[in-house]
């Protein structure tokens, strides 16, 4: 069978020996420390994608109270302008309620003073046709039927002084 040399023994351990050494110093120490760096990239690859997937969730929930209360601030901001132009209105309306009750009240009082005018020139005509019936009737002795005929004339003068200044 085989016959095995003490010496060729020993060479092939020192020989194994030596090239486990090579291989692990070579190969075995380079290709493990790559493995390891590449497991601790991979380990901050996922970190940082938590990370940034809660900041973004983060973010997302921020713009979304953002939004709505940009949202509650227009509505409040158009409330408020539409009970201002309501307010504003209401002045307008109440403004120009006030100026027609002026302007009816200044009709009113210029119809009054026409009308108390009006009624004192008719009570100054109404005297000078008194007066002027007066002193036909002083002048001559009337009638019956003469003072019938003067009081139609005086109601006449009288109805046309009355349409002259009611129209």
């Amino acid at each position: 069978m085989l016959d095995i040399l003490p010496t060729t023994f020993i060479f092939t351990i020192i020989n194994l020996i030596t090239l486990f050494l090579i291989l692990r110093f070579l190969f075995f120490k380079p290709v493990g420390d790559f493995l390891e760096k590449r497991r601790q990239k991979i380990h901050d690859d996922l970190n940082n994608a938590r990370r940034e997937r809660e900041e973004a969730a983060r973010l997302l929930d921020e713009h979304r109270a953002m939004l709505a209360q940009a949202k509650a601030e227009a509505a409040r901001v158009v409330e408020a302008a539409l009970a201002k132009a309501e307010e504003h209105r209401e002045e307008l309306i109440a403004k120009a309620n006030a100026e027609a009750a002026a302007i009816l009240e200044r009709a009113k009082a210029e119809i009054r003073q026409e009308q108390a005018k009006a009624v004192e020139q008719l009570r100054t005509q109404i005297a000078s046709l008194s007066v002027a019936a007066a002193e036909k009737l002083l002048a001559r002795s009337i009638t019956a039927a003469d003072q019938d005929k003067i009081f139609e004339q005086v109601l006449e003068e009288l109805d046309s002084a009355y349409e002259k200044y009611s129209s």
